[in-house]
């Protein structure tokens, strides 16, 4: 035995009896096979007699005592292990001499261990955020290259996560709310029925800073409004096809819209503010805004740019004083003048000349007049306020109200549309706010008595 194998751990003598055959050792597992008395299973080895300077080794770390050369009965070499600090029922059962000799001496070494990387639940929720943000970013990139406007992408996303209850009273959403529905006639000399272009476009300016957002009629009517959360629909409506309504002029030799008609400067507005949604329904009279030569021209413009067209009768006849017969000739001959340039159109509303109501509104849902069926969605009327929501109760489409948009000064009523505007300012919870789903109505709890649920349709009602 060489002295330098002394160094570090010194095995103290200790007489290993022999275990009766069939008892398990000690340590609670099988002990490796070895050569223990009387042929028995091998028994823990622990050293003791820590040398000094010798550092022991820390708890849990497994130890190989190693042998030094010298062999046991039939010159196989033993080696034995160690678990200091470790329970009992833990500790690797090592082997030992039968023989009652003096073991060879022994060093011990440590093992070891291959280090482990351990990751914590702030990791996982990180590496999980940072996932859903590739995954966001890829879905738009796709969108985009495939020529999306993101307009079904955002809807997916607000479907998904609707605006929680906190934010609803902070923008105090109401979906039960009032919507106003302008009226303009001619843009021209400031008038009573009539907005120069510049106040006209002041008008837009000052809806869009007040949060409003355009929708067509129809989609009031069906109650399919779609506007971003927090903001308010507005309708904008033009009657009489009046040529101050839309207008070409030659420049350079080429035919252009006027910039000054209102056609003209609400496609000038919706170039600047693509998220206002600029639409109107013109109600149109046979001049069909002069110009006959580009009369086609002028309502194909209208209808592949997102405009609608209404009906205002023949001859501006008030209803209320016209028989069935008459009312109904007016009507269907409206119909003919526009689908004589759109053989497919289909006109859905009117505008009630005058304001006048016929006697009995079912004219305007099951007449018929030399072929052409009668079946309006809604009927305007002038009236000087604005409309109940679509699911309110008191909501009749074929009697809207509207308001007259005129110039501060001349309204002497304080009915027209800065007296609204103010009005809703100082009044935010009679304004409708939406919630921006357009599947869901949501409306506060104390308004659940006015709600119309028949015309909640397939939508979802959400009180807060």
């Amino acid at each position: 035995m060489k002295e330098g194998e002394e160094q570090g751990w010194r095995a103290r003598r200790r007489k290993t009896p022999a275990e009766p055959e069939g008892v398990p050792p000690r340590g609670g597992g099988r002990a490796p096979a070895g050569r223990g008395a009387a042929g028995g299973e091998g028994i823990p080895v622990r050293p003791k007699n820590i040398k000094k300077g010798v550092s022991l080794p820390g708890r849990g770390t497994r130890i190989r005592a190693a042998g030094s050369g010298a062999t046991g009965r039939g010159g196989q070499a033993e080696e034995a292990t160690a678990a200091v600090g470790v329970p009992r029922s833990r500790r690797y059962a090592g082997t030992a001499e039968s023989s009652p000799a003096t073991p060879a001496p022994r060093t011990l070494r440590r093992v070891k261990h291959r280090s482990r990387i351990r990751f914590t639940r702030r990791f996982y929720a990180l590496l999980g955020v940072a996932g859903g943000i590739v995954l966001l970013l890829m879905i738009v990139t796709a969108a985009k290259s495939c020529g999306g406007d993101g307009k079904e992408f955002q809807a997916l996303v607000q479907a998904g996560m609707p605006l929680k209850e906190g934010d609803l009273h902070r923008m105090k959403v109401n979906e039960l709310g009032a919507v106003m529905i302008l009226e303009y006639h001619r843009i021209a000399e400031e008038g009573r029925w009539s907005r120069t272009p510049e106040n006209f476009r002041s008008d837009l300016e000052y809806l869009y800073e007040q949060g409003y957002r355009c929708i067509r009629l129809q989609d009031l009517v069906t109650n399919n409004i779609d506007v971003e959360a927090g903001y308010t629909p507005v309708v904008i409506t033009f009657d009489d096809a009046d040529p101050s309504q839309f207008r070409y002029v030659e420049e350079g030799g080429e035919l252009k819209i006027d910039p000054r008609c209102a056609v003209g400067v609400m496609e000038q507005f919706a170039a600047e503010h693509p998220d206002f949604n600029m639409t109107a329904t013109f109600f149109v009279l046979p001049v069909l805004f002069g110009q006959e030569e580009y009369k086609e021209m002028k309502l194909r413009y209208l209808v592949e740019h997102g405009y609608d067209i209404g009906n205002h009768t023949m001859n501006h006849v008030p209803l209320g004083e016209a028989d069935e017969g008459k009312i109904l000739e007016e009507l269907a001959g409206n119909m003919k003048l526009v689908r004589k340039y759109l053989p497919d159109y289909r006109q859905t509303s009117l505008a009630l000349p005058l304001g006048s109501e016929p006697k009995d509104y079912s004219v305007l849902k099951y007449g018929e007049y030399e072929g052409v069926e009668i079946d309006f969605l809604a009927s305007l009327l002038v009236g000087a306020n604005p409309a109940p929501a679509p699911c309110d109760r008191y909501f009749d489409p074929l009697r809207l109200p509207r308001i007259q948009a005129l110039d501060p000064s001349l309204d002497t009523g304080d009915s027209g549309i800065y007296a609204w505007i103010q009005y809703f300012m100082e009044n935010p919870e009679r304004r409708y706010v939406s919630d921006g789903d357009p599947s869901t109505v949501t409306i506060p709890k104390h308004m659940e008595e006015r709600i119309d649920r028949e015309k909640l349709g397939d939508k979802r009602l959400r009180l807060y």
